[in-house]
């Protein structure tokens, strides 16, 4: 009889790391989490004072928003052993150390890491990237498909975690399933959970050792980073849900997502 494959996830501490989380431990024997503080864009020097500062923490207070109502207000994290680390803390020795402690036969992967554990853990390290890869890649890859009015972009990768970004083959992807007045962050929030679900199926599959990922081409796509994310962006991304691009997308999604394809779940190849 098959071992059951055990599962360390390194993830954020904020309501839709602890919703990942949760879905995993309904599936895999997740035996540890590390909780990382991330990164808000509020620190950033476009969102200082003043007009964008007001937008940007309009933005994030609508994402917290969309997170309670969908997620739920009082999501912990599962009962397992959890370490907590401030922001950018994933890739350190400490952290290091206490994966190799708890011996994962897997490291699934809700954010971002580096060698030693990418290296150690190379083919075994999974990730939940939340945009559809090629097409979007880096930073914010389920915020610029709205910006650039492409919701049929929006979705959530499995993939092989690499060195370079976001390049891994992949496993599986998911689109979420877009309602008719949703905004940016319930589109996020439900890509959010469709990510969770695909992430699980994966890696409960993983431990027989028979999966065969897709690679991808890089040539296609945009890769976005941090620095790009403007109070302005925000601006046009409300500029384009104010003038009916949900609707747009939802009367015409078959065609514009055939333009887009991705790796189905029914595809997963066995090796």
């Amino acid at each position: 009889m098959q071992r059951e494959t055990r599962v360390v996830l390194l993830t954020g501490n904020a309501l839709r790391h602890r919703a990942v989380a949760s879905v995993l431990a309904r599936s895999v024997n997740l035996v540890g989490i590390l909780s990382e503080e991330k990164y808000s864009p509020l620190s950033s020097p476009a969102a200082a004072a003043g007009d964008d500062a007001a937008v940007i923490r309009q933005h994030l207070a609508e994402r917290d928003d969309a997170e309670r109502r969908l997620l739920g207000p009082d999501l912990r994290f599962p009962d397992t052993q959890t370490l907590s680390v401030p922001l950018a803390s994933v890739n350190s020795p400490e952290v290091f150390e206490w994966v190799q402690r708890l011996a994962p036969d897997a490291v699934a992967l809700f954010g971002t890491v580096k060698p030693p554990l990418l290296d150690v853990y190379d083919g075994r390290m999974i990730n939940l990237h939340l945009g559809l890869s090629p097409y979007y890649r880096g930073s914010g890859t389920n915020f610029w498909p709205l910006v650039n009015r492409e919701p049929e972009c929006v979705g959530a990768t499995i993939h092989l975690a690499v060195r370079r970004v976001d390049a891994g083959a992949i496993y599986t992807q998911v689109r979420p399933e877009v309602e008719r007045g949703d905004r940016a962050h319930e589109i996020g929030t439900r890509t959010t959970v469709a990510g969770a679900a695909a992430l699980a199926a994966v890696l409960a599959r993983q431990g027989a050792g028979n999966l065969a990922p897709h690679p991808q081409d890089l040539s296609l796509g945009r890769v976005y980073r941090r620095a790009d994310f403007t109070a302005d962006a925000v601006r046009r991304l409300w500029r384009n849900l104010d003038t009916g691009m949900v609707d747009e997308y939802l009367a015409d999604a078959p065609r514009r997502r055939e333009k887009y394809p991705i790796v189905a779940a029914s595809h997963l190849v066995t090796a």
